[in-house]
């Protein structure tokens, strides 16, 4: 009887004690594996010092589930992606320009674990990565920019400033150096302010003032000179125009009179007959289709309505047909 009450008891319990050994094996697994991401790097440590292959080199565990010795073996992790620092240390910093103006800058970095041994030999936390590049960056800053003039840094015209330029002469001096003493990767080297002192602005506006006052008078002279230009150009071709017009109203006139010249040589041969065909085109001309006029016959060229009035004499000599457009 006590057999059975005994195992009726475990029967009993054996849900409980079945969450109990699920629960430590959880925990024993959590001890002896941990899980690498891919947005990181994992490096372990066995009593402070991190784990080596045969050649030296610290062991870097890829992205996956990993065994390591419970409460011997420690995970360092760090991110992997890029990371965006803007310096505290000299956060705004009065720099010279090589023209000797003063402005006020700050500036920002992208970087990212280069090397994750050298950085963790050199590293201990995020704080002291900050550290450093403040260091490097501010050396790196105040000893490029005072190589390049004012212009060069602030400029309405986008082909005269040389911000890019003067970025990527940063950023060139500044990875070299973090990735070889501390494995930080620099991606990018920016300005993310640039300002001038207050006693400064003054001064710098009225040299702005004075540099766009001098181009818009520039602008100004090359107007006046390419409108003189225009203007030139169009009076030179209008004098040919009117040069090639007085050639061909003289050709013109040269025709019109040698034209001329054979009906005034037929009417001298009939004065007569000059005088009748004149008389005969006015008459056409004041007289139109609804015209009533009441004159006397003798007043020209109305003489030409008189009976017989408008025979020519036998002896008379004829004009030719192309010779009066009037007596058609």
């Amino acid at each position: 009887m006590s057999e059975q009450v005994k195992t009726h008891g475990i029967l009993q319990h054996w849900p409980i004690a079945s969450l109990a050994l699920f629960v430590v094996i959880i925990f024993l697994v959590a001890l002896v594996t941990f899980q690498v991401k891919e947005t990181e790097y994992a490096v372990i440590k066995t009593f402070g010092k991190a784990k080596v292959d045969s050649a030296g080199n610290i062991i870097q565990y890829a992205p996956g589930l990993h065994v390591k010795w419970p409460f011997i073996d420690q995970v360092w992790r760090h991110d992997k992606r890029l990371q965006c620092y803007e310096l505290t240390a000299g956060h705004l910093e009065q720099i010279i320009t090589r023209d000797q103006y003063q402005i006020v800058v700050s500036t920002y970095v992208l970087w990212r674990v280069g090397d994750p041994g050298l950085f963790l030999k050199r590293l201990k936390s995020t704080e002291e990565v900050e550290e450093k590049l403040d260091a490097v960056v501010r050396n790196c800053r105040n000893s490029i920019i005072p190589q390049h003039n004012f212009t060069e840094l602030i400029n309405t015209e986008t082909s005269e400033h040389k911000i890019a330029q003067i970025e990527s002469e940063m950023l060139a001096a500044i990875s070299k150096t973090t990735m070889e003493d501390f494995g930080i990767e620099v991606t990018r080297v920016g300005f993310r302010q640039i300002g001038f002192p207050e006693l400064v602005t003054t001064k710098v506006f009225d040299r702005m003032k004075a540099e766009r006052e001098s181009k818009s008078e520039r602008h100004i002279a090359e107007g006046k000179s390419e409108a003189q230009r225009i203007r030139s150009e169009a009076d030179r071709k209008a004098s040919e125009i009117l040069a090639q017009a007085e050639a061909e109203s003289k050709r013109i006139r040269g025709e019109g009179d040698e034209a001329a010249a054979k009906h005034y040589a037929v009417f001298q041969q009939n004065p007569d007959l000059a005088l009748f065909l004149r008389n005969l085109e006015a008459l056409k001309v004041s007289l139109s289709d609804r015209d009533t006029l009441i004159l006397d016959t003798d007043t020209p060229p109305y003489t030409l309505l008189k009976q017989g009035a408008a025979s020519i004499p036998a002896n008379a000599p004829q004009p030719k047909a192309t010779s009066s457009p009037s007596a058609r």
